[in-house]
Parts: C-alpha cells; structure tokens; sequence
C-alpha cells in the first residue's frame, strides 16, 4: 500500500512541479460594482503578488497600486447601449495587508449602465480569475470572469443569492483545487505518514487547525499578516520533506545537520528581510520561533518514530494542526476578500470549509484509487526526487515570498 500511494503521490507532485511555482493558488482578483441608474462604481481588490506580474510589461519605476490602477484603466469598459462611458475617478483605497484595491467611478451621463467588459491581467496571465459581484439595490448577481468571458450583460440578470452554502461550497472546492502550495504540503504530509492510518491522523489534525484558524480569522477574532502566512505556508511545504529524508537517515549528524538547516534558513530569511526593511522587529522574531520551531519538531519527529510508534502518531497530530493553523489563514486571505464580512457569516464560513475538506479528501481518495493501479511501477529514486522537488519548492516559496518589495 505504501508503494502505491508513493507512486500516486509522484504522478500529482510532477503536475504540481509542471505548474507555476510563485503561486499560492490561481492567479485570481475580486471585485464589487455598484451600479444605479446612470452611473456604476467598482471596487477591485487584488493579492499584490498577482500585481507583480505587471512589471514584466512596464518599465518598473512606479510602485504596485499604480502600476494596477493603470491596468484597471487601460482594460475596464463599461457601455450603454449606444456609447462608452467614461471613468471619472480612478483610486487607491485602504486594503488588507499583501494587497492592493482600487475604486473605479464610469458615468454614463442620461444613458444606463449595460456591460462590463474586464481583461486587467488577462495578457500577462491567461488563466487568472476574476471573482465579480453586482448590487443593485438589495439585488445581488455574481460571475466568474476570464481571458476568454471577459464581458458581463449587467441588464438581464436573475436575482442569485450571492452567499449561499452551495455557492460557497463550490468555491472552497474551487479554491482547493488550484492552490498549489496547499496540495504541494497534503502530498508532503502523505510522504510522511507512510500509511493509510497514520494518512487520515495527518489529514484530521490539518482539517482542525484550519478550520480553527479559518474560523477565527473570518470571525474578527484574529487577525494575521497576509505576506507571512504566505510565506510559511511555503515554509511548512520545505519542512514536511525535510522531515522525509530525515525518516530514512540512520545518522545523528545527518539528521542534526538537516534540522539546522531548517532553523537556519528560517532565521537567515528573517535577519535579511529585518536588514533590507521588509520585516517589522515583532514579524522577524515569528521568523526566528518558527526556525526553533522546525529544529524541534524535526528532531523529535525522528525520535519519536523510531522508539514510540504511539507518541510518533500523536505527534503527528499535533504538528498537523499546527500546520493547519498557518494554512487556514491562507483561507481566510481568500474568503475575506470575497466580501462576505457584511453578512451572515455562518453559512458561507461553512460552505466554503465544506468545500475545501471536499477538496482535499477528493485528492486523497485519487490518490489511493490510482496507487493500485501503478502497483510495483515505480523507480526506487522517485520518491526522494519528489520530496527534493517539494523541499525546493517550499524554500522557493518561503524566501521569494518573504523578499518580495
């Protein structure tokens, strides 16, 4: 059984290696548009790492926010039936850490609002997402915008219940789905668990510290700095495949020296972001207990299996869940994006949580059905080169994440 789920879990890690490495999840952007009679205003709200992109067509000289209002200016139409109507205000406006919102104003002067047309991103990045949700009145309508949908008819639509369970379950599936670096660590975790038990002790202690988290965030009673659950998002995907060659070392000094490893790469990343500005004094001694962190759990994870099968299993839970509490901030950056903080927040909290725990077991239950049937076919150096791969990817994450201006 183990063999099968290796070999399952080689096929999905080559399709996330085949995948963009800088992305969290999708390439995607939200947006709110309230429309009247004559006039309709747009509030776009975008992850800053998505707004980096636009430098590889721009000279690099203006900062972020007006490098995306530029964007929103070039590639945003609204018409009438008859005409354009103008932009009269284009504005950066206040935004939740690690990203950045522009308000956007059109008047269409005697004439009504009929079409929104939005391609901000499309040529830089094909495959992004555009989340877009209409008021008018207490009417609300939603639609995904993309490089080949890009024009939305804003005068024939049903009334839909934009925060609905379903529509929130769909989303948390969605959502799951193209999040690369959270199925880059559930394929990391499944590496170290090694079997089906120990595999669904590692997945229930992840589904509780994101959900927790999740649930806190959403809720206002937490708050997380979006660029650091980034980046230690990104760090817990290097440290599960640290934790692999670890497993099958049989030296002190090995294992030793690949625990410090992590706390130094931790602690270097830190001191270097603390050094060029990026980091606030509080946010570089994070940096420094999630290395003494790793240099722990790593080295007690190693004992533990050898000497304590038991124990090695409650510790697994345990780091799990912690692991799942970064991971669940991640989440909540999404779900609090797509404006639901105005509403019942139960039923969407739910359905999205829904969604994601679809998600994942969805992957889990691929990943056992096509182990068996890739039984024995696997080369005896696949599993390491994937874990390499993870670990490099991890590390890629943590510190590009951490450094980006």
């Amino acid at each position: 059984m183990i063999r099968c789920l290796r070999a399952t879990l080689l096929t999905i890690g080559l399709l996330c290696h085949a995948a963009t490495a800088g992305a969290h999840s999708r390439s995607e952007s939200y947006s709110h548009w309230y429309v009247d009679d004559h006039s309709i205003t747009g509030s776009i709200t975008i992850p800053l790492r998505e707004v980096m992109l636009l430098y590889q067509v721009t000279d690099g000289s203006m900062p972020p926010g007006d490098v995306f209002s530029q964007e929103l200016s070039t590639k945003t139409r609204v018409r009438t039936s008859s005409t354009e109507c103008p932009a009269t205000s284009v504005n950066q406006v206040n935004a939740a850490s690690g990203f950045v919102r522009v308000e956007m104003h059109f008047d269409c002067g005697d004439g009504q609002p009929e079409s929104l047309s939005y391609r901000a991103l499309f040529d830089v990045a094909p495959a992004h997402v555009h989340y877009a949700k209409l008021h008018r009145g207490e009417s609300r309508f939603e639609t995904l915008i993309t490089d080949t949908s890009d024009t939305w008819n804003i005068v024939d639509l049903d009334a839909v219940d934009s925060y609905s369970f379903l529509s929130f379950l769909a989303i948390g599936i969605e959502h799951i789905g193209g999040g690369i670096d959270h199925i880059a660590f559930l394929i990391g975790m499944l590496i170290i668990a090694g079997s089906l038990g120990r595999s669904v002790i590692a997945v229930t202690g992840f589904t509780l510290g994101h959900s927790v988290s999740l649930g806190a965030a959403v809720l206002g009673y937490l708050h997380a700095d979006g660029t650091l659950v980034e980046a230690f998002i990104g760090f817990t995907v290097a440290l599960v495949a640290v934790e692999y060659f670890m497993l099958r070392r049989d030296s002190r000094p090995a294992e030793t020296a690949l625990a410090i490893s992590a706390l130094a790469v931790a602690w270097v990343t830190g001191l270097l972001a603390f050094g060029f500005g990026l980091l606030s004094a509080r946010s570089a001694l994070v940096y420094a207990g999630f290395g003494l962190f790793a240099y722990c759990y790593l080295l007690a994870a190693v004992k533990l299996e050898r000497r304590d099968t038991a124990h090695a299993s409650t510790l697994l839970f345990i780091a799990t869940t912690c692991f799942g509490l970064v991971h669940g901030f991640g989440f909540a950056g999404f779900l609090m994006e797509t404006g639901i903080l105005g509403t019942s927040l139960f039923i969407p909290l739910l359905g999205f949580n829904l969604g994601v725990e679809i998600g994942q077991l969805a992957l889990v239950v691929v990943a056992l059905a096509a182990a068996a049937l890739m039984r024995g076919n696997v080369p005896r150096a696949a599993m390491p080169a994937l874990a390499a791969g993870l670990c490099g990817i991890g590390v890629y994450w943590f510190v590009g994440r951490t450094l980006v201006v």
